[in-house]
């Protein structure tokens, strides 16, 4: 028998795919830009950058099925019936995530100048050799990482502002 709350869950396959993004972005945006901040010694700065680039790297796949996923099994109905300009807002904000992730994973393995270790798996030579595109990427790789903490916080937000109002966004992905 199922509950009834259960009908505006996203299924099993969302919530998993939804918990390790949120984990993997957040940790990866929080890390890097705590890294550009903050005074590191240089095993450790070497150590994080290392670790990052190949968990990202391994995240790839992952969000590709997420994106793949999105599209094939939309969201339960009671999540689609919002009022008309909510639905906009969510659906453009979550358009936004995943463009603006992308936009980072690609730019992030594009702007590699030396050939990097998945986890001692294996050895990715960089794809890209000439100086001003390799600069051209890591700019663009700031900006959108800039731009995907700005509207992950919003999103975030957004669903701190739902959970207080008594509208159960929250329990939809647990």
């Amino acid at each position: 028998m199922t509950h009834p709350t259960d009908a505006a869950k996203f299924d099993y396959t969302a919530r998993a795919l939804h918990w390790i993004s949120a984990s993997v972005i957040l940790w990866a945006l929080l890390s890097g830009f705590y890294m550009a901040v903050f005074e590191l010694d240089n095993p450790t700065k070497t150590t994080l950058s290392r670790f990052n680039v190949a968990l990202t790297f391994v995240y790839c796949p992952v969000f590709i099925w997420r994106v793949v996923h999105r599209v094939m099994c939309p969201p339960p109905a009671q999540i689609i019936a919002l009022k008309p300009h909510q639905a906009r807002l969510a659906s453009t904000a979550h358009i936004a995530i995943y463009l603006l992730t992308a936009l980072v994973l690609c730019s992030g393995v594009l702007m590699m100048k030396h050939p990097f270790s998945i986890f001692g798996w294996i050895l990715v030579p960089p794809l890209l050799s000439d100086a001003q595109t390799l600069d051209w990427f890591a700019r663009l790789h700031l900006i959108s990482n800039i731009l995907l903490l700005l509207i992950v916080t919003l999103h975030i937000l957004a669903v701190i502002k739902h959970q207080l109002a008594g509208r159960p966004i929250l329990q939809r992905m647990l």
